[in-house]
């Protein structure tokens, strides 16, 4: 990443430090960025992430990529949203194609695993910021 992200999960040091200390784990540059620790880091993030932003799935990958407090920052203030509305007014261009990425791979691969359901209902809708 040119960022400085690690791992196959891309996960940032300052992120990977949280999840450490979360873990109860000490936190290492070089596990962090390894095959199994990165993984489970990323993932236990995706986790975190996703019970913080109203467990919404698009919330959820938005916030792994540009961080929850952005994510929470583009939900709208009043009333909810529909996800597509929602993502085409994420401000970063990486973020909101990183979320349609996510989310269109996500249809596709539950398809193949005989537990497909339409994309819209899988984004469905943001709600209002709290």
């Amino acid at each position: 990443s040119n960022v400085g992200a690690g791992g196959r999960m891309q996960v940032m040091p300052d992120t990977a430090k949280y999840i450490a200390r979360n873990l109860g784990e000490t936190y290492s540059a070089s596990r962090a960025n390894s095959g199994d620790t990165n993984i489970r880091y990323g993932t236990w993030y995706m986790g975190d992430i996703f019970g913080k932003l109203n467990s919404q799935p698009v919330l959820a990958t938005a916030g792994y990529n540009a961080g929850p407090n952005n994510a929470k920052r583009w939900q709208p203030v009043y009333g909810s949203l529909a996800a597509d509305q929602y993502v085409e007014s994420i401000a970063f261009p990486e973020t909101r194609n990183y979320v349609k990425h996510v989310m269109e791979n996500a249809t596709i691969y539950s398809s193949l695993l005989g537990r497909g359901q339409p994309i819209s209902q899988r984004m469905g809708t943001i709600p209002a910021a709290f």
